[in-house]
């Protein structure tokens, strides 16, 4: 073998090992989004009737009066587990540990166009802002509480536990669309891990076909629904799961379900 030959050898190894390996991450992607049979599933009915929600099973959506009072909306949701085979454990487990930081990846590129141009955008606006802005409150709510007991166990009193765990939070948030590069980065496993917990919305904008909620793995957080409306109602059937209560007249709700 010539010394071109094997230059030339060397060179294609250095330019395409990466590429490859970019490939990979990304086509890993969709495996990490579709794990399978889950280990177990449970059935929710989130109610959405005269200004507020509720958390039903289906039993007791079917013993509901009916007919429904106007304005009524109704999401049937399922949640699936991954990890342990109970979906309530799979989600305390998810958003209740300790992380190094936390990323809210928005959805598609497109979500951008609902501060440029809404009519662009294949879905709600209204809707996805508002899924987007709980969700980021109530996972960035957890995240601090964990950076505040270690203040606490610091030695820190309550009002600089506080502070330290505002802060904390603040330098460990970031957002991202669903790009390229972010679906290489769950692919490979950058983010969505034991260090980095990852929540993804994937609603029409990026083609959702089930309105569920699961953890393919620990870490990485898939909330879907087939509208943003039903996102919104799911991130308020998982603070109702993990036993999550809003401070009186913090919840960051912006529209009501009947927009």
């Amino acid at each position: 073998m010539g010394k071109k030959t094997v230059a030339l050898i060397i060179v294609l190894l250095i330019v395409l090992a990466p590429v490859s390996y970019v490939l990979y991450g990304y086509s890993e992607f969709s495996k990490v989004l579709n794990p399978g049979k889950p280990k177990g599933e449970s059935s929710y009915v989130v109610l959405y009737s005269g200004g507020q929600f509720y958390i039903l099973t289906p039993a007791q959506y079917k013993n509901i009066q009916r007919p429904l009072p106007p304005g009524s909306k109704v999401f049937n949701v399922t949640l699936k587990s991954y990890i342990t085979g109970s979906p309530a454990v799979d989600l305390n487990l998810t958003l209740r540990s300790p992380y190094d930081r936390f990323v809210i990846v928005l959805g598609s590129p497109n979500v951008q166009d609902c501060k440029s141009n809404p009519s662009l955008y294949p879905g709600s606006c209204q809707f996805r802002t508002a899924a987007v802005t709980e969700v980021s409150a109530l996972v960035s709510s957890l995240f601090s509480i964990n950076y505040y007991l270690k203040a606490k166990a610091m030695g820190y009193d309550n009002a600089s536990a506080k502070e330290y765990a505002y802060e904390q939070t603040q330098l460990r948030h970031d957002v991202a669309y669903l790009s390229f590069w972010t679906k290489f980065e769950i692919g490979r496993g950058a983010l969505g891990n034991e260090k980095v917990l990852t929540v993804l919305l994937i609603g029409p904008a990026e083609g959702a076909r089930c309105n569920c909620i699961y953890a393919p793995r620990k870490g990485l957080l898939v909330i879907e629904g087939t509208t943003d409306e039903t996102l919104r109602a799911e991130i308020v059937l998982i603070e109702h799961i993990i036993g999550f209560q809003w401070p009186s007249g913090k919840n960051p709700e912006l529209v009501t379900a009947t927009g």
